[in-house]
């Protein structure tokens, strides 16, 4: 299982539906290279309602599990008083050691969830040694007392942790302890016996929609959504903001509603929803929290426009005066800079060419990614596919034969023809199972989805694949900055409506109708040598010209790059001198490499160390 992504779910027969809503929306939403394994901890599910979860699995293939559960093993929790609505399967979790012997970490979901994203990047991240990862709950009160304490909704647990902690144990002996002064269940003892060792998770992986003036409930592009509330979106007049992505996940199960039931559940409830709100809370649009929350997440954008301080990765920040944004070091990579030998040799002309290589964690980076692309070449060719170095690659081979000795990353071209066959490619021929390729969705640039070779133990490791498409026949240099400013609008505009877009499936198919519909609309002449290629709106590249001319890249040839040979362009000069200039001289800035900063945990420096190897 350890390339599975393991995602656990609780329920009797009474919640197996809404565990289906769950597991339907974990799957729209899973990239393709996810394997998902679900273990259902089983209070009594009926053959009728597993046979129905197992029908989810023509959404997308995964393993579903289901893990019969002896109640005699609760007698001590079925002792514990809390909210009648809170059943004896809330507590299943406590025992997962022992429940799941063969498991190693796994994912908690409650059943009142909905999940948008997939679910590699919160398996994979590190707990930096904890037992338990979870998201702060909204109760600001309990968080004064317990600076650590979590909603109990999701939660990862690296089980193997937990065993050594004895914590199946610890759960019972503390429940034991404090039997009649239990008020929130699972959740108060989790988070009493872990106090203050439980790693906190970003907010938007339990966004606890409760109502209209929940603060976590106005999240923009949450990646899991927490009916908190007490009226679940299956109840008549709920009042979460994010109702209808239930009824949406719902609509992809057996359970699905006639054309009439989804109307009604939908609209007419959208309506009583607020009536009832009204009712339950008529002032609230006098509360200083719904306003505070509507700033927070909407308003907030456009008066940072006029005036803000923000950072920008962990090396710079932004500040931002009437729109304009101005870029500045912060003050530790301002000062790594200054110390940095490169700008003494800039200072004293000293030959850019003769530079040694980088030294310490950033060489060990490099090292680790040049394996990444060492194993990039070799699924190429097992496959017939066609790439070559390109950017600042392609600079540092050129001109260092290896890595520009202050750069961290790899920057790799494809045409689109073989781009898109890349991620089958990988999972047909890699050598190295935890070493794929698949669509990576930017952080700083939520509408950026395009191709990294990448390593799932490792998320600072990637080479970073670029796609150019045919335009057309040959223009001049100033007909191709004209129309690279064309294509920089429509990719503005694309960028205002991705937003709201969470799937990369999605994304990815939007940015290709823009491509086809607005940009590629030229004729390719027959003879490639007489067409040019232009790079995909995948990614928004900082250059002036997006063109380059097939021959420039074509035929490809091999070069030298950190001791071993790779596919190269045809007339990396050409190339070259259009992105930089003169690149065989000093950048006005030297760009530290982004690694020196990373704070690697144990088992990442594991990870590099074994590539180097």
């Amino acid at each position: 299982m350890a390339d599975s992504i393991n995602v656990c779910l609780a329920c009797d027969n009474n919640y197996a539906k809404y565990a289906g809503v769950v597991i339907a929306s974990v799957l729209v939403n899973a990239d393709k290279s996810d394997q998902i394994a679900f273990y259902i901890l089983d209070g009594g599910i009926s053959g009728e309602h597993k046979s129905q979860i197992l029908e989810l699995k023509s959404i997308k293939d995964c393993e579903i599990h289901f893990v019969q559960i002896d109640e005699s093993l609760f007698e001590d929790y079925k002792k514990v008083k809390t909210h009648d609505y809170v059943s004896l399967a809330t507590y299943y979790r406590l025992k997962l050691p022992s429940l799941l012997p063969d498991i190693n970490k796994i994912i908690y979901f409650d059943c009142d969830f909905v999940i948008c994203r997939s679910l590699g990047e919160l398996f994979y991240s590190d707990l930096n040694g904890r037992a338990v990862a979870g998201v702060l709950d909204i109760d600001k009160r309990k968080i004064k007392k317990n600076p650590t304490y979590v909603n109990a909704g999701m939660l990862v647990f690296d089980i193997d942790k937990m065993r050594a902690m004895n914590l199946e144990q610890k759960f019972l002996d503390w429940t034991k302890e404090h039997i009649d002064t239990i008020k929130t269940g699972d959740q108060e003892i989790i988070n009493e016996v872990l106090k203050g060792q439980i790693f906190i998770l970003d907010e938007k992986w339990n966004v606890q929609s409760s109502n209209f003036t929940n603060r976590s409930s106005y999240t923009k592009t949450p990646y899991a959504i927490h009916f908190v509330a007490k009226k679940k979106p299956w109840h008549w007049a709920s009042f979460s903001i994010h109702r209808d992505l239930y009824f949406k996940y719902l609509q992809m199960t057996p359970w699905k509603l006639s054309d009439e039931e989804f109307k009604r559940w939908t609209v007419d409830n959208q309506k009583a929803s607020l009536i009832s709100y009204l009712k339950y809370r008529p002032l609230f649009f006098l509360r200083p929290r719904f306003y505070k929350a509507l700033y927070s997440t909407y308003l907030k954008e456009y008066a940072e426009k006029i005036f803000s301080i923000h950072g920008y990765g962990k090396t710079h920040k932004i500040l931002t005066i009437l729109g304009i944004k101005i870029k500045f070091p912060r003050a530790e990579f301002a000062k790594k800079k200054r110390e940095s030998p490169y700008y003494y040799y800039k200072e004293n002309n000293i030959d850019i060419t003769t530079l040694p290589p980088a030294t310490g964690q950033l060489r060990d980076i490099q090292l680790a990614n040049l394996a990444l692309l060492k194993e990039l070449d070799y699924v190429c060719k097992q496959n017939g596919l066609k790439y070559w170095l390109d950017g600042g690659t392609l600079l540092g081979a050129v001109r260092h034969k290896g890595f520009i000795p202050w750069d961290d990353d790899i920057d790799t071209g494809m045409l689109r023809e073989d781009y898109n066959k890349l991620i089958d490619a990988f999972k047909k021929s890699s050598r190295n199972p935890d070493i794929y390729a698949e669509y990576f969705r930017e952080k700083k640039d939520h509408c950026a989805c395009f191709i990294k070779v990448q390593h799932k133990k490792c998320p600072y490791l990637f080479v970073d694949i670029f796609p150019f498409d045919f335009y057309g026949e040959k223009h001049s240099t100033e007909e191709q900055l004209r129309r690279t400013i064309e294509i920089k609008e429509f990719r503005r505009d694309f960028e205002a409506n991705c937003k709201n877009i969470n799937s990369n499936e999605e994304l990815r198919l939007a940015a290709k109708k823009v491509m086809f519909e607005k940009i590629l609309t030229n004729p390719i002449p027959e003879d490639k040598n007489k067409s040019e290629l232009v790079w995909g709106i995948d990614f928004n590249h900082p250059w002036k010209n997006w063109f380059t001319y097939y021959d420039v890249i074509f035929p490809l040839k091999d070069t030298e790059f950190e001791g071993q040979m790779f596919p190269c362009i045809n007339n990396p000069d050409a190339f070259l001198s259009r992105l930089y200039g003169n690149y065989m001289g000093y950048p006005p800035n030297i760009t530290m490499g982004h690694a020196m900063f990373y704070a690697l945990s144990e088992s990442y420096k594991s990870v590099i160390k074994d590539l180097i190897n």
